[in-house]
């Protein structure tokens, strides 16, 4: 039972200093979408900025969904990346990246439906 207590406890603590956000999955699945989000920073305020991708209406994308998202922190910091509406599931996804307080945004966004 300790060893149990003490994984979930370890676990908590990767998840909690972690900054990057993987949702879904990438295995077998086409990258529909890539981008560099790069944003200045603003002195002693945190910088928000939203990302919003849909999927193409074509009939080649007809019936498809996003299945995976991964937003990578370039920057190393405490900034996040959440998804606020859409994600996976749908064929749209917004993104919202926040920065730490007086650093820039750096993500590289991956999509894959």
């Amino acid at each position: 039972m300790k060893v149990v207590a003490l994984a979930f406890l370890l676990a908590v603590v990767v998840i909690v200093d972690c900054s990057h956000t993987f949702m879904g999955t990438n295995v077998l699945r086409p990258l529909v979408y890539h981008h560099n989000a790069e944003y200045g920073s603003k002195v002693f305020r945190k910088r928000v900025e939203n990302l919003y991708y849909s999927l193409p209406p074509v009939p080649a994308n007809a019936g498809r969904s996003i299945q995976g998202i991964l937003a990578y922190d370039m920057t190393h910091t405490g900034a996040t990346a959440n998804v606020t509406q859409g994600g996976l599931g749908f064929n749209f996804v917004n993104l919202r990246m926040k920065s730490d307080r007086g650093e820039k945004i750096h993500f590289d966004v991956y999509i894959y439906a």
